[in-house]
Parts: C-alpha cells; structure tokens; sequence
C-alpha cells in the first residue's frame, strides 16, 4: 500500500474530521454565517504568507528541476491568481484594506505557520512535500465531496452563496488535482527510512487543519 494511502487509513479519524467539519458541511449548504468565513478568510490570508516562505523554500531543496518545477508553478499560481482572488473577495466581503492589510495571526494561525515554515528549513523535501500534501490535499478531498453531492450554497438565499461556490469551485480536481498527485508522489517515493519522520509530518499537519477550522468556527480559544 502506497504510504499516503496508508496515513489516510491510519489517520482515517482524524482525516474524516478535517474534511467533514462542521464549517465546510455549512460552507456547501450556504447556512455558513458571514462572520465565521470572514474570520477563516482573513486568517487565510495571514497563513498563505507562511505557505508561499515554505514552497520557496522546497524549490530551493528539491532534488533536482523536474521535482522543483511543479512547486514553482505552484508558487507562481499562489502568488498571483490567488492572491489576485484574495483582494477581490475582500471587496465582496466588504472587509476594507485597512483590515486585511493589519490583521494578525491569531494563535491558532501562528502556530500551524511556524510549523511550516520551521519544517521548510529543518525538514527534508520530502518532509516538505508531505505536510504540502495534507495542507493542499485536504481541500481538494472536500471540494471533491461538495462537487460530486452537487452542492448549491446559493439555494437558501445566502448572501454570500455565489462566493462561497466560488471558493468550492476553487479546490476541485481541476485546480488541485495535479499539485496533489504529485505531492503524494513524492511522500510515496520516499526512503523507508523517512517513513517515521513523514508519519509524524502528516499527523501533526492533519491535527493543525483541524484546529484551524475550529478556530474558524468556533473562534479562538485562549486562555
């Protein structure tokens, strides 16, 4: 059994609660409050900042220009589409500039970033590639789920409805099938002597995600 296989499997619970939350079964229903996506979206933009440091950082370690490549492109398509799309949903949610270009990460944000980044200069590329997988992987695995159940979040008369199809639309197969195949490529060529280092790489990303969404959904618990 390939390894990434053999993580979903171990990890199924963990996995099932990371791609079932209660956020994005409300997201695909349009019942999602605005308040609630506005927090994730913003905290969404603060993280990508310490995803695109940890992508940069994994062309830099790649093996060689065949594996360094598709994370270039991944790069280039962070750092200019989906940034171009972060500033135009802003206006739709009418969040001003003087907001998302001051918000702080909040604590749950900050940590699930200095992982990332810690691991991007400690870890090795395959390392990289694995918390990459969880992090990209999880969202294609539940915008799969909301496309194939044909979900129509602009049916209860949302306000935000047409967004957050958008945002569905997003993290299908079609935008984040290849990154992900390739992804798991790597985590599944890896050295058996990586294996216990990956395993602890996927379940500390997969326990990140899901803090992140409770932070969304819940807001911040701190003490």
């Amino acid at each position: 059994m390939p390894l990434t296989a053999d993580l979903k499997s171990r990890y199924s619970e963990l996995w099932k609660a990371a791609t079932a939350h209660p956020f994005i079964d409300e997201l695909g229903d349009g019942s999602l409050p605005a308040d609630k996506f506005r927090r994730y979206f913003l905290q969404d933009y603060v993280f990508v900042n310490d995803l695109v440091k940890m992508v940069g950082i994994a062309v830099s370690k790649a093996p060689d220009l065949p594996l360094a490549r598709p994370l270039e492109d991944f790069l280039h398509a962070i750092l200019g589409a989906e940034d171009a799309l972060f500033i135009d949903a802003f206006k739709t949610l009418n969040i001003p500039e003087s907001d998302y270009r001051s918000v702080e990460p909040l604590p749950t944000t900050a940590a699930f970033g200095n992982f990332l980044v810690r691991l991007a200069y400690e870890g090795s590329f395959s390392e990289i590639c694995c918390a990459l997988y969880v992090t990209e992987g999880v969202y294609l695995d539940w915008g799969e789920r909301l496309r194939k159940a044909s979900a129509d979040p602009a049916a209860n008369g949302s306000e935000l409805g047409e967004f957050y199809q958008d945002w569905i639309d997003l993290h299908t197969d079609e935008v984040l099938g290849e990154i992900v195949r390739f992804l798991g490529g790597v985590v599944d060529g890896a050295e058996s002597s990586e294996t216990a280092a990956l395993t602890r790489v996927f379940e500390r990303a997969l326990r990140y995600e899901i803090a992140f969404w409770n932070m969304s959904y819940e807001g911040e618990q701190w003490p």
